[in-house]
């Protein structure tokens, strides 16, 4: 390997790894500080059809057991918005039983922002860091 991809490899490695959420969804950007921090939780599973699935939202870790809000779910496609604050830590878990075994899968995010001068057309504020994957991969 030549010295120059060498270093051009390493800036690439030390740009991406240094900031989450380097890469700006410029569709889900605002060009003011009036914008949404929503946390999204994601729990279609369209190959699975669960019974009586439910999600439990919490704030901080799942150990510590605050919970804020309880869904029981009856679309299973469905998506589940919360207003919530930034850079306050959420956990979540999805109770579901399929085929007579019961699972829970969890996940965790902490809301953030940042303001992104050039990547989009305008300058823009990005919310990011804002979902909870409680999707079940393997069982």
């Amino acid at each position: 390997m030549s010295r120059t991809s060498l270093i051009l490899s390493i800036l690439l490695l030390l740009l991406f790894s240094c900031e989450e959420g380097y890469l700006t969804n410029c569709s889900q950007c605002y060009t003011s500080e009036d914008y949404a921090v929503r946390l999204k939780i994601s729990i279609r599973n369209p190959e699975r059809i669960s019974e009586n699935p439910v999600v439990t939202l919490y704030e901080g870790p799942v150990s510590d057991g605050i919970v804020i809000e309880r869904y029981s779910i009856i679309d299973p496609n469905a998506t589940i918005y919360y207003d919530a604050i930034l850079y306050k830590d959420y956990s979540a878990t999805l109770e579901v039983r399929y085929d007579g075994k019961n699972y829970v899968t969890t996940a965790g995010a902490c809301p953030k922002v940042r303001y992104d001068e050039t990547t989009c057309e305008e300058p823009c504020w990005y919310v990011y860091d804002n979902i909870l994957d409680l999707r079940l991969r393997y069982d």
